[in-house]
């Protein structure tokens, strides 16, 4: 008989086999410790004090869905570790790089410590994909930044009234002369008037009379954001390959070469100028004095200074053209701000003759507040502060290593309800009230404001948030009070986001009328 039969005994009876028992003890050994093991390495632990990690859903997840997932929900990502952390730093899984997100209570701190231990630069290069876009230069130098701040920034009051002509001529071009409502989209149509400006502030009033040059400095940006916003869903080691196959890849080398056309002989012919003993005044823009006071080999490259011409047009002309199309359609979607605005322009004008200087432009509190309140709910980007360790040091209770990335959450502070009262929530008059007047007119919306960090903060805040804040206004006052607007069947337009930035799509549609009531807007 069977060896097997002796040891079991009938099924009715619940006997069961001794082999059968034993081998499910050691099957259910062996589950158990590989279920633990998943457990520990799919949700692994962290150790006492150690940063919580946002966008990371398990330990062997490939880097490729958080880049996916930061790509197309940004905003809920952020919005969601935010409150998570309460305040406290942690670990934003990006897919490309890891960022050490830091409260903006520590802005103070940080503002004191030099570039040698936080570079803001090589944050800049990274974001931007340097080595594919072609400014993996602005990495080396901050040439084009000390001279956007100490050169350009005080010469606002003589480019002024050029701006304000080339911006105005534009706008009788783009925007509808009819009285009846037509559908158009704003953002290119804002996007060719902001040209005009950034083009004579680059170049010159001489060079801004080719089109062709004036064309560039948005053709250009378009085409190295593409790049930019394809190729961070891609992972590094396939990028320098992939970007081939973008079609803006081909359009964007063409039009780097075609800048270098224009600016490099500009900058051999004032180059030889000087060179020569001529002290001929120099024309307010960027070029021109980039060559005067260039002192080293590399702040006197044509290559390098045609690069920093096209890193600097990347930085401005869509972004103050989204920022502006979207603080109009926020106007649009509130009449009684949009109209307080509107009042605040007419009578203003009536008191200086309708003729407007900067800065008399300046002391619109109202069209300021309004322009703040956008940039507080609908900001450029909602990563700010990005700098990249240089040495190791102690944030918050935070030990960061040299090369790692850091930066902060905006929302966390421009949503703050501790700061701001309803802070989700629109007004667009909050900053002008009795209670806030002071306070705004001791930080207007071109100022560096730690708890909208608009601009950025401490020494490496945007460069050109002063000719930003010249060129938003110039067009917003002339919009506002030469044309009516209306969302297209009452709905509202709300801002795109890929990444962490936020952007106004261009295919964006509203309607468009001439005021009958305009008394238009002159500036000198």
């Amino acid at each position: 008989m069977d060896p097997l039969v002796n040891k079991t005994v009938e099924l009715g009876t619940g006997a069961v086999s001794d082999d059968v028992v034993s081998n499910t003890a050691k099957y259910s050994c062996v589950i158990m410790i590989l279920t633990w093991m998943a457990a520990y390495f799919i949700w692994k632990p962290r150790a006492k004090g150690a940063l919580m990690t946002a966008n990371r859903l398990s330990y062997f997840e490939p880097s490729l869905f958080a880049r996916l997932r930061w790509c197309l929900w940004a905003r809920e990502i952020l919005e969601t570790a935010d409150e998570k952390a309460g305040g406290r730093p942690y670990i934003l899984a990006r897919g490309d790089k890891d960022l050490v997100v830091l409260p903006a209570s520590l802005i103070p701190e940080m503002n004191r410590m030099s570039a040698d231990m936080l570079n803001s630069r090589q944050s800049h290069a990274f974001t931007l994909l340097g080595d594919l876009t072609g400014m993996r230069v602005v990495e080396k130098t901050s040439y084009h930044v000390r001279m956007l701040l100490g050169r350009i920034s005080p010469a606002l009051p003589e480019l002024f009234a050029p701006t304000a002509t080339r911006i105005s001529s534009a706008i009788s071009r783009e925007f509808t002369s009819g009285d009846e409502w037509t559908a158009f989209k704003p953002l290119p149509a804002t996007v060719r008037c902001f040209s005009e400006g950034i083009a004579l502030a680059l170049f010159g009033s001489k060079m801004a009379e080719n089109s062709r040059l004036v064309e560039l400095t948005h053709e250009l940006t378009s085409n190295v954001f593409k790049v930019a916003f394809v190729m961070r869903c891609i992972p590094s080691v396939l990028q320098p390959l992939c970007v081939w196959l973008l079609p803006a890849k081909w359009r964007m080398e063409s039009n780097w070469r075609e800048l270098g056309e224009f600016v490099k002989p500009a900058v051999k012919s004032q180059a030889n100028l000087y060179a020569n003993g001529s002290d001929h005044n120099v024309d307010p823009n960027l070029v021109s004095w980039m060559v005067k006071d260039g002192r080293s080999a590399l702040e006197r490259d044509p290559e390098v200074l045609t690069t920093l011409c096209g890193s600097v047009a990347a930085g401005s002309t869509y972004s103050i053209a989204n920022f502006v199309c979207r603080a109009l359609v926020d106007l649009v979607a509130h009449p009684d701000v949009l109209d307080a605005v509107r009042d605040e322009i007419r009578s203003k004008g009536e008191r200086i003759g309708r003729v407007w200087d900067l800065a008399a432009v300046s002391k619109l509190e109202k069209l300021d507040s309004a322009m703040k309140e956008t940039a507080r709910l609908a900001p450029g980007t909602i990563i700010v502060y990005s700098r990249v360790v240089q040495q190791e040091c102690t944030l918050a209770g935070a030990k960061l290593q040299k090369g790692q990335f850091i930066s902060m959450s905006g929302p966390s502070r421009a949503l703050d309800p501790t700061i701001f009262e309803n802070p989700k929530e629109y007004q667009g008059l909050r900053f002008c009230t009795e209670e806030n007047i002071e306070q705004h007119r001791a930080r207007p919306f071109r100022s560096v404001d730690s708890d909208i960090l608009t601009w950025g903060a401490g020494r490496w805040a945007c460069p050109g948030r002063l000719i930003a804040d010249m060129a938003a206004k110039i067009l917003l006052m002339q919009l506002l009070d030469g044309w009516d607007f209306a969302f297209i069947n009452g709905k509202p337009l709300s801002p795109n986001a890929v990444h962490e930035f936020l952007f106004f799509h261009p295919d964006n549609q509203i309607l468009a009328r001439r005021r009958v009531d305009r008394v238009g807007v002159k500036f000198s």
